[in-house]
């Protein structure tokens, strides 16, 4: 067997494999990326919206203490804001 006729015959043999792995290659690109990335995309908004919201909280909590030691109030443990570290 020369070495073109070796060449033919494995091009031949990986044709139906090179054909199902283009497909295979479609079917993630078209149904599998696109749900991923929507998935990646939203848990990052809400890992920001977690980080912007603890921010909030810590600093209406500030003001809150400032105005309840200023008042002399002292709110019953149920309702206060535990620390959130």
């Amino acid at each position: 067997m020369s070495e073109e006729d070796f060449k033919r015959l494995l091009e031949e043999s990986l044709k139906p494999i090179r054909e199902e792995q283009a497909e295979l290659r479609k079917i993630i690109e078209e149904r599998v990326l696109p749900p991923v990335i929507y998935v990646e995309t939203t848990v990052k908004s809400y890992a920001d919206r977690y980080v912007t919201n603890e921010d909030h909280i810590r600093r209406l909590d500030k003001r809150l203490d400032t105005v309840e030691e200023n008042l002399g109030i002292q709110p019953p443990e149920e309702l206060t804001i535990p620390a959130l570290d």
